[in-house]
């Protein structure tokens, strides 16, 4: 967690603190010798002793306002020790952060505002810290405002005087609950990065080899593999828009629609409630999506200007049964002798065997006079239903 804070502003503050500390201390010193000699009996000079003492006075009081106005501007919780944690002085923000009166804090007093859980650790740095010259513990604070605890680190330097014994100890809290949070994001976000890249290969790995065995000449197989990778690359593009990763189920088909240049119009229909699909859903599903639109493309509703193209989907919330994806692709206004596929490629195995082993999906794919039907019923996590889908 050092390594997390190597730059705390706590530090560059602690250090001014202890240099107006130590400005204040050596006026102190001089106005008491100078009080001295004053008042000592047959001093001469007394008037340049009375300017000299003024002039001394006058640096003690700049000295203490530069002080307070130093710890009072500062964002951190600022404290004063002697060896144990015994403190001797807080500044107000402590006091308006905790809820714990000036008086309430001294000595051992401060303890109270520690989580319970942290005091002992607390103790045992102020132990460690007697025998050195810095104190360095992680605890939590109570926030009387907020009504619970927040992180904070919490350091101090040890003053020492000219013989080098410890005079006392100058202390700052530095709230890092905000920053904690953070680095606790950055992991998790960090391992859902390592999960999707490891998903993300196994589903190319994958493709690439059913690419290969579905054969053809070298320069088809590159065309396909392209195609799918290109699909797979822009399912990822639309799920990094989002918080969590998800996908909206019609911007994904209509990416893949503009990647061959067809968009919605009198010919295509494209309609549907706001759907957002976890990844690997939307992977799967974004796939069976490009094989129809490649199909189109060559054989189907994209390639006849008289053929028209509805993709229509909905939720279903029948009673008694879970949420699903009512997906449905229907082509029409091609020659009404259907054209059989003289094989089983990727698309159609993808379709009628991956959809339901990977999702728990229904699919029928047809290949009718007329042009290609497929329907796929998709199992949805509860949390894919928006209110707007509700609503509709």
């Amino acid at each position: 967690m050092a390594e997390a804070h190597e730059h705390d502003p706590a530090l560059h503050d602690t250090a001014h603190l202890r240099l107006e500390i130590e400005r204040l201390r050596a006026a102190l010193a001089a106005s008491s010798g100078t009080i001295a000699t004053a008042e000592s009996p047959g001093s001469s000079g007394g008037g340049n002793t009375e300017r000299e003492l003024a002039a001394k006075n006058a640096a003690l009081i700049e000295s203490e306002a530069r002080f307070r106005t130093l710890v009072e501007g500062m964002p951190q919780l600022v404290w004063r020790a002697v060896d144990g944690g015994c403190w001797t002085w807080a500044s107000p923000q402590w006091t308006t952060y905790t809820g714990l009166s000036m008086d309430d804090s001294l000595g051992h007093g401060w303890l109270q505002a520690l989580h319970p859980d942290d005091r002992s650790a607390a103790r045992a740095e102020w132990a460690r810290a007697s025998s050195g010259s810095h104190f360095d513990v992680e605890a939590r604070i109570y926030h009387k405002l907020q009504g619970r605890y927040r992180h904070f680190r919490t350091r101090a330097s040890s003053v020492r005087g000219a013989d080098g014994t410890i005079l006392e100890w100058l202390g700052t809290s530095t709230d890092v609950d905000d920053l904690l949070k953070l680095q606790h994001r950055q992991k998790v976000l960090l391992a859902e990065l390592q999960h999707r890249v490891r998903n993300m290969l196994t589903v190319v790995r994958s493709v690439f080899g059913r690419t290969v065995e579905a054969g053809g000449d070298l320069e088809t197989i590159a065309d396909h593999f392209s195609g799918r990778l290109n699909a797979l690359a822009r399912t990822q593009v639309i799920g990094s828009k989002t918080m969590r990763g998800e996908t909206d189920l019609e911007s994904l088909i209509r990416d893949e629609f503009l990647t061959v240049g067809v968009t919605d119009g009198p010919s295509v229909t494209i309609e549907g409630p706001s759907v957002s699909l976890p990844l690997k859903v939307a992977q799967t599903l974004g796939l069976a999506i490009h094989e129809l639109t490649t199909n189109a493309v060559k054989y189907g509703a994209f390639a006849q200007s008289q053929a028209k193209l509805d993709v229509r989907w909905e939720i279903n919330m029948d009673c008694g049964e879970p949420r699903s994806l009512d997906l449905s692709w229907i082509e029409q206004g091609m020659p009404a002798i259907a054209i059989q596929p003289s094989r089983r490629g990727f698309g159609r195995e993808l379709i009628e065997e991956a959809l339901p082993y990977q999702l728990g999906a229904d699919t029928e794919l047809e290949f009718r006079g007329g042009g290609v039907r497929c329907w796929i019923r998709l199992p949805l996590p509860e949390e894919t239903v928006t209110d707007r889908e509700i609503r509709g």
